[in-house]
C-alpha cells in the first residue's frame, strides 16, 4: 500500500514498511508485522528484520490519527499552524490574542475529530466514545507539542496521550528517520531550553498574579466590610423610617376620625339651627 503522506523520505525499506504497516487497521497490523519480518529473514536481513519486529501495533485512536495525517494532511498542517501562533502568543503573552486564538483552536480540534470518526467508520473500525475522547486529547496536545505534531504527520502514532498541554511525551509513536539524523529527537533536544525558558517566564508571571491577587483581595475584604456597614446602616434607618411611617399612618388615621366626628357634629348642629329657623319663623307668622 502507498503512502499519501507529504514530506516522507521513503529513503530505506524500513521506512516503505513501516508507512505501509500503520496505514493498516489495527487488528490487521500484527499479521502483516510478522509477516514483513519474515520475509526479510528469509532474504537474509536479519537487521531489518529486527527492525520490522520492534514495530509496535498502534491502538485504535492511534490508527484513526494516522489516517487523519495521511488522508487530510492539508486540514492537519492547517491545524498545525494554528498551533505554531498559539504557541507563539503564549510566549509573547499576549492575552487577547491567545484567546482568540484558542476559540479557534476548539473548532479545528472538533472538526479534525469529527473527520477522524468518519475515516476510522469508513474503514469498518468506528471509534467509541473513549477513543474518540483520546483522538482528541491527543490533537490538543499536538498544537500545543511541535514534536508531537510531527509524529502525527508522519503517520506512525503507536497510541495517543494521557493529557493534554505541554510536558514531557512518553513513546506515542515511531518516528520516521529523515537524511542527516532524527529530526524528532533533534527537535526535541531544541525545543526542551525554550520550554524552560518559558516555565521560568510562567513562574515569574505566576507569582506576580498571585501577589497583586493577594492585594486585590485585601482590597476587595476592606470594600465588602465598608459595604456591609453601610447596608447595616441604612437597614437601621429604614427600620426607623417604617416605625416612623407606621406611627404618621396612626397619627393620620387619628387626625381622619376627628374630622369625620367635626363633620358630624357640624351637620347636627347646622340642622339645629335650620330647625330653630324655621320655628321662629313660625311664630313671627302667629303673630
Amino acid at each position: 500500500m502507498a503512502s499519501t503522506l507529504v514530506d516522507i523520505v521513503d529513503a530505506t525499506p524500513i521506512d516503505r514498511i513501516a508507512d505501509e504497516l500503520y496505514a493498516l487497521p489495527p487488528a490487521g497490523f500484527v499479521a502483516a508485522r510478522d509477516a514483513a519480518a519474515r520475509r526479510a529473514l528469509d532474504r537474509g536481513d536479519k537487521a531489518l528484520a529486527k527492525q520490522v519486529a520492534a514495530l509496535r501495533k498502534p491502538t485504535l485512536s492511534a490508527w484513526a490519527l494516522n489516517q487523519l495525517a495521511r488522508q487530510h494532511a492539508a486540514e492537519y498542517a492547517q491545524a498545525v499552524a494554528l498551533g505554531e501562533q498559539l504557541r507563539a502568543a503564549q510566549e509573547g503573552l499576549k492575552g487577547g490574542v491567545l484567546r482568540e486564538l484558542s476559540g479557534k483552536r476548539r473548532v479545528v480540534v472538533g472538526a479534525l475529530v469529527r473527520l477522524t470518526e468518519d475515516l476510522a467508520r469508513a474503514a469498518g473500525s468506528p471509534l467509541g466514545p473513549d477513543a474518540v475522547q483520546q483522538v482528541r486529547t491527543t490533537l490538543t496536545s499536538a498544537l500545543a507539542d511541535a514534536v508531537l505534531a510531527a509524529r502525527i504527520r508522519a503517520g506512525r502514532l503507536v497510541k495517543p496521550v494521557e493529557q493534554s498541554g505541554f510536558g514531557p511525551l512518553s513513546e506515542t509513536a515511531v518516528p520516521a528517520p529523515a537524511k542527516g539524523g532524527d529530526r524528532a529527537s533533534t527537535a526535541r533536544d531544541d525545543l526542551a531550553p525554550r520550554r524552560e525558558k518559558k516555565r521560568e517566564r510562567e513562574l515569574a508571571k505566576a507569582r506576580e498574579d498571585i501577589t497583586a491577587a493577594r492585594s486585590g483581595a485585601r482590597d476587595a475584604d476592606r470594600a465588602l466590610a465598608e459595604a456591609e456597614a453601610e447596608l447595616t446602616a441604612r437597614e437601621e434607618r429604614v427600620e426607623e423610617l417604617k416605625v416612623e411611617l407606621r406611627r404618621a399612618q396612626q397619627a393620620a388615621h387619628e387626625a381622619a376620625a376627628k374630622v369625620e366626628r367635626a363633620r358630624r357634629k357640624a351637620s347636627a348642629a347646622h340642622e339645629k339651627l335650620t330647625a330653630a329657623e324655621s320655628k321662629m319663623s313660625a311664630l313671627r307668622g302667629e303673630g
